[in-house]
C-alpha cells in the first residue's frame, strides 16, 4: 500500500526542535515511528493530521478520553466556566462539587484532595502516607508507573531495578523497597517500618494485567496487619474500569486512591482521595497541600460533566467497552495464529495491550519476552492503515468508537500482522 503523506508533519518537527527540546513537550510523543504526526483536529475518536491524513484514535490523550475528544457534556461545561472567569487560585463551588460526587462513586473517597496531575497526586498520597505513619519506607511494584518524579520513577521494566532516566538522584528512592507485581510470597517482606504500599492495582501500564486471584487481598491483609497505608495508583483505572475503578472492580479497598486522567475529562487534574482519618493531616492544615493551579475552576467542570455522565450511563457504558475491547482481543490473537506471527493481545476493562515476540504472556515477568521493536513496527503499519495506537502497542477505547471504527480497526489489523510476515529492513551503519 502507498506510504501516507508526512511531509508537513517531517517539517513542523524540523522547525519545532529549534526551540522545543526533542520537538515535543513529553518525550514519548517524540519516538512515533515514521514521524511524530502533528494533529490538527479532534472529534469524537477520529483525528486529522497536519496532512490531511485521517486516523481512528485509539491512544485518546494517552487514556484520560473516554468520552473522546469533543463530548459535548464536557465542552458545554468548559464554556459555562470561562464565562465566570478563570478564578485561580482561589475557593469556588466546584472543588466540594466535584469532592461529593466523587464520594457518591468511588467506595473509599471519603474526603478528596485535588492536585493537577497524576504525578503530583502520587506524591501527595506517599507524604500522607508517611506523615500518618511516622514511617518512611516505601513498597512499589516492578514495572508499575507512579509518575516521572525521582523517588518513584525506579524498576520502569521487570528486569531493571535501577533509575528509568539519567539525571535522576539514586538518593531519592533510597527508601523504596521493590517487590514483583502478583507475587503474594513476596509481601512476607513487609513489616511496620513501611509507611505505604504502591501499586497498580491492575497493571495496565504494563501492559494490561488483571491482578492474580488473592493478590490483592494478600496485599491488602498484610497492610492491615502491619498499619501501613495502602494506595491504589487507579490514574489510569479510575473510571475506566468501571465508576468505582479498580477497587470496586475487584472489592478490594484502598486507605487511599490516586486519580487522574478520566477523572478531568480531558483536561489537567490529579486527586487523593480515601479515608477521613487518614487525610487528617490534610483536613487540619498540618500536611501542606499547595499549588497555584490545584482545583482549577475549568478542570473541575470539565471533571464533574465528565463523571456525571459516566454515572448516569455506567449500567450500559462500560460493559459495551468491555465487550469491544475482548472482541478486539480475540480477533488479533486469531489473526496472528493465521498469520504465522508470535503475537498477542490481552485487555483489562477497555484498553487493551498489543505484543509481538510472544503468543502470550501470564505475569508481569513475561515482559522480557516481548520485542519492543516489531511491537513499535506492528503499531507503524497500523498508523500507515488510519489507526492510531501508541507505539508500544497499548490501545484505550472510548464511548464515541463505534461498529464501523471497530471493524475498520479489525481489518487494518489484519493486514498490520500480515506485515510482520516479512522480515524488517534493517539500518545501514
Amino acid at each position: 500500500m502507498p506510504a501516507p503523506d508526512y511531509t508537513r508533519s517531517r517539517a513542523y518537527r524540523a522547525a519545532a526542535c529549534t526551540h522545543l527540546p526533542f520537538g515535543v513537550s513529553s518525550t514519548p510523543r517524540g519516538r512515533q515511528s515514521p514521524v511524530p504526526v502533528v494533529i490538527e483536529e479532534a472529534q469524537g475518536v477520529h483525528l486529522t493530521d497536519l496532512d490531511g491524513n485521517r486516523y481512528i484514535d485509539f491512544t485518546l490523550g494517552y487514556g484520560p478520553l473516554l468520552l473522546g475528544h469533543t463530548p459535548d457534556c464536557v465542552q458545554a461545561a468548559v464554556t459555562r466556566e470561562m464565562a465566570r472567569g478563570l478564578r485561580t487560585a482561589t475557593v469556588h463551588r466546584g472543588e466540594a462539587a466535584l469532592a461529593d460526587l466523587l464520594a457518591d462513586c468511588v467506595p473509599t473517597a471519603e474526603q478528596t484532595a485535588f492536585v493537577t496531575t497524576g504525578t503530583e497526586a502520587v506524591q501527595l498520597a506517599l507524604r500522607i502516607a508517611r506523615a500518618a505513619t511516622g514511617r518512611l519506607r516505601i513498597a512499589k511494584f516492578r514495572a508499575n508507573y507512579h509518575g516521572w518524579i525521582d523517588n518513584v520513577h525506579v524498576a520502569g521494566a521487570p528486569d531493571n531495578d535501577g533509575p528509568c532516566t539519567i539525571g535522576q538522584d539514586p538518593a531519592a528512592s533510597a527508601n523504596v523497597v521493590l517487590f514483583d507485581w502478583g507475587d503474594a510470597a513476596q509481601l512476607a517482606a513487609l513489616d511496620s517500618s513501611f509507611a505505604a504500599v504502591i501499586l497498580e492495582p491492575a497493571a495496565i501500564n504494563p501492559g494490561c494485567f488483571a491482578p492474580p486471584p488473592g493478590f490483592l487481598d494478600a496485599v491488602r491483609t498484610m497492610t492491615r496487619q502491619h498499619g501501613i497505608v495502602l494506595i491504589f495508583d487507579e490514574v489510569i483505572t479510575g473510571f475506566r474500569l468501571g465508576l468505582g475503578g479498580a477497587q470496586q472492580r475487584y472489592g478490594v479497598l484502598p486507605d487511599l486512591t490516586v486519580l487522574g486522567k478520566v477523572l478531568g475529562g480531558g483536561l489537567p487534574i490529579g486527586a487523593v482521595t480515601g479515608r477521613r482519618d487518614i487525610m487528617h493531616d490534610v483536613a487540619t492544615g498540618r500536611l501542606l497541600h499547595r499549588g497555584t493551579f490545584n482545583g482549577n475552576p475549568l478542570s473541575l467542570a470539565a471533571g464533574f460533566a465528565a463523571i456525571s455522565h459516566l454515572r448516569t450511563h455506567a449500567t450500559t457504558l462500560y460493559p459495551r467497552l468491555d465487550a469491544m475491547a475482548a472482541e478486539l482481543c480475540a480477533h488479533v490473537n486469531t489473526q496472528a495464529m493465521r498469520a504465522g506471527v508470535a503475537a498477542c493481545a490481552q485487555a483489562v476493562g477497555s484498553a487493551v495491550q498489543l505484543f509481538v515476540g510472544t503468543k502470550g504472556l501470564t505475569c508481569i515477568s513475561d515482559l522480557t519476552q516481548v520485542d519492543r521493536a516489531e511491537t513499535a513496527r506492528l503499531t507503524d503499519a497500523l498508523l500507515q492503515r488510519g489507526i492510531y495506537a501508541l507505539p508500544r502497542g497499548l490501545m484505550y477505547l472510548g464511548t464515541p468508537h463505534d461498529d464501523t471504527d471497530m471493524a475498520t480497526t479489525r481489518h487494518a489489523l489484519s493486514e498490520a500482522l500480515e506485515t510482520l510476515r516479512t522480515p524488517p529492513t534493517r539500518q545501514g551503519p
